[in-house]
């Protein structure tokens, strides 16, 4: 058994997907495991193409027996849209202005959430939204 400058390398892909995909939800699982599986391995076998060739076959494999399985965890995910919760027409205070007096934020529920006018605007003023455009939210300076 002979430990090599590879096999941290193998450890390291294997560890690197393993984080990588508790963000992505766990649909990576086949790169993870056959890099550990292959990591194992190299502790036994030091020809790097072997280690290769293997780590290519097992992650293929287990890709292609777990595909029905991906395939019906992505589906029940629950869609997430880039999208703010503020509705049109809806009104709100200024809470915080730019330099340029043009952008700021308002908040709802505890959430900041960036404005954009076509007045200059001051900390206070009453605001309605007119348009919602993913996360940017234009609004209309209301007359006190």
């Amino acid at each position: 058994m002979h430990v090599g400058i590879y096999d941290f390398i193998w450890l390291g892909i294997a560890l690197a997907f393993l984080i990588a995909d508790t963000f992505v939800g766990f649909v990576l699982f086949p790169i993870y495991i056959s890099a550990f599986i292959v990591f194992i391995l190299d502790l036994f076998i030091n020809n790097a193409f072997v280690e290769v060739g293997l780590f290519i076959v097992l992650s293929t494999t287990i890709f292609l027996i777990a595909k029905p399985r991906i395939k019906s965890f992505m589906r029940n995910m629950p869609k997430i849209e880039n999208k703010s919760f503020v509705s049109v027409g809806k009104e709100f205070f200024v809470e915080e202005v730019s330099q340029d007096g043009y952008s700021g934020k308002i908040k709802k529920d505890g959430i900041f959430y960036n404005i954009f006018c076509d007045k200059k605007l001051e900390k206070g003023d009453r605001v309605r939204v007119v348009k919602v455009d993913g996360l940017k939210i234009f609004v209309e300076k209301m007359e006190s």
